[in-house]
Formats: C-alpha cells, sequence, structure tokens
C-alpha cells in the first residue's frame, strides 16, 4: 500500500483494516515483521484485512496520519470513508 493506493484500498473496501506503518531500519518493526506476516496469514480472507506500509517511501501517507514513531499501527473500521 502506498500514498496512491491507500484510498482505493481502505476507504473504498467493505472492510476493516489494520495498517502498519514502519521504516525499513527500525529495529522495534524488524521484530514485529514475523508477527505481523502470521496476523495476515491468519486474518486472510476474513472480514479484517492486514496491510503495511513503508512510511519512509510513503511519506504523504505517513504525514496525513501524523505517523511519528515506528512501528505505528492504524485500525480503520468497515465503512470508514475519510481521515476523521
Amino acid at each position: 500500500m502506498d500514498d496512491n493506493s491507500f484510498d482505493d484500498y481502505v476507504y473504498k473496501s467493505k472492510e476493516s483494516w489494520f495498517v502498519e506503518f514502519y521504516a525499513p531500519w527500525c529495529g522495534h518493526c524488524k521484530k514485529l515483521e514475523p508477527e505481523w506476516n502470521k496476523l495476515a496469514s491468519e486474518l486472510k480472507g476474513g472480514p479484517i484485512k492486514v496491510a503495511k506500509v513503508d512510511a519512509t517511501v510513503a511519506t504523504k501517507l505517513a504525514s496525513r496520519f501524523g505517523i511519528s514513531g515506528y512501528p505505528s499501527i492504524k485500525f480503520f473500521p468497515a465503512g470508514t470513508s475519510s481521515d476523521s
């Protein structure tokens, strides 16, 4: 997911989303990665989607959601249609 695809994936979806904002150099993010991937596998095909965003690449998206530390996890309930 990136600056250009976020709205299409999350806001146009009928499912809820957990989105991790990470930085590739972040030690905590590296420790979280196997667990995050496991969660994504366990929830695959269910009503909750799991995604991650490299906040060092998707800087507009990270700024949009006020991401200031890594990892940051945001939950977007089904039917979310804006940043508020």
